[in-house]
């Protein structure tokens, strides 16, 4: 059955929310020449950007720090020159880069101005297949240009699929890998993308992918096989708060720990769900691991109830609670499980 696009309540707002969302949407310029889209995203990451912005607005507004999200694709298009971005009312903002990752393509600029409004994020895990979604960006440097098309798939690339930048030839690494283009993506044939039926154009890069209620669901990026792909939402929240941690001073117990097993018996009798865990292979003299009472030979199950089962893990998992906070540590000793509350510290820049 055909249903007219005029009985689809998201027909007659469309150009409103449009119009609204062109608001959160900037243009990315290298020096003079504009090189791709950037999304003013809902998130304040933890580092402060040195040097000040150009061309804010005057008037009683304050400036306020902001995250704009694009490909790390656009950035490297920069090559060594200055980052600016254009606002929608005209404005020239300064940009410096805060995080990047070439791995999902993905990159983090700081602004500082005032009137910037970020867009609201969705949960790109609920988008459904057949879902209405539209494309905001600045293909060919036509500003604030609109494409709407339907969810195709969630799903990693098909191998079978060349996938491209939206403007490979602005991209002169070609992504990671074994530089043919989209199959130097490698990791966009793992991670799960919005692959959408609508059209891409160069200057479409890091722009919005947006629901019909327009949240924005994805990152636009990159073209293949007559569709537009997209990075979830959610994994820019992850690589947000992954830089967010970064940015936060380093720290440790004062142990060295390795990922082991977790003998059958033992979790059975306490109920531990985990296979492995992170072994105390040594205790540093004068430590916060020593001081709190860390033994070589314990057995590290959790911090604060937060499942450790990789030594890699460790470290992210401290730096999520923030600096001076004591944390509540699970052991396994001599078989039996014990508690220890100690603070970690801040490790000194060498």
């Amino acid at each position: 059955m055909t249903i007219p696009l005029s009985s689809i309540p998201i027909a007659d707002d469309l150009a409103t929310l449009a119009a609204r969302l062109r608001e959160s949407v900037v243009q990315v310029h290298a020096g003079r020449n504009g090189i791709g889209s950037g999304v003013i995203w809902p998130a304040s990451v933890a580092l402060t950007p040195q040097g000040d912005a150009s061309g804010g607005a005057s008037g009683a507004a304050e400036p306020e720090v902001m995250t704009i999200i694009t490909n790390a694709h656009v950035v490297r298009a920069a090559g060594n020159a200055d980052l600016t971005v254009k606002h929608a009312d005209g404005r020239h903002l300064k940009a410096e880069l805060l995080a990047i990752d070439p791995e999902h393509d993905l990159a983090a600029l700081h602004v500082s101005a005032a009137g910037l409004r970020p867009v609201e994020a969705g949960d790109s895990s609920a988008l459904r297949v057949g879902e209405l979604v539209l494309a905001v960006g600045n293909p060919f440097g036509r500003e604030g240009a609109v494409t709407v098309g339907v969810v195709a798939a969630r799903a990693p690339a098909d191998p079978d699929v060349n996938v491209e930048p939206v403007d490979p030839a602005k991209s002169p690494d070609r992504g990671p890998g074994d530089g043919r283009g989209g199959r130097g993506w490698p990791r966009f044939r793992e991670m799960d993308l919005i692959q959408a039926d609508l059209r891409l154009y160069p200057g479409n890069s890091g722009g919005p992918l947006a629901d019909s209620q327009g949240r924005v669901v994805g990152i636009n990026a990159m073209i293949g096989g007559g569709l537009a792909f997209a990075i979830p939402s959610r994994t820019v929240q992850a690589f947000l708060a992954e830089a967010s941690h970064a940015a936060t001073p380093p720290l440790y117990l004062g142990v060295e720990i390795l990922t082991a097993p977790l003998p059958e018996t033992l979790r059975q009798r306490h109920s531990i769900a985990q296979e492995t865990a992170v072994l105390i292979a040594g205790v540093e003299t004068g430590g916060a691991a020593e001081a709190a009472g860390l033994l070589v030979g314990d057995v590290l199950l959790a911090v604060d109830d937060v499942a450790i089962p990789d030594a890699r893990l460790l470290p992210r998992v401290l730096r999520h609670a923030g600096t001076d906070l004591p944390r509540t540590l699970a052991i396994l000793r001599g078989g039996e499980r014990v508690t220890i509350t100690l603070t970690p510290a801040v490790q000194a820049a060498a």
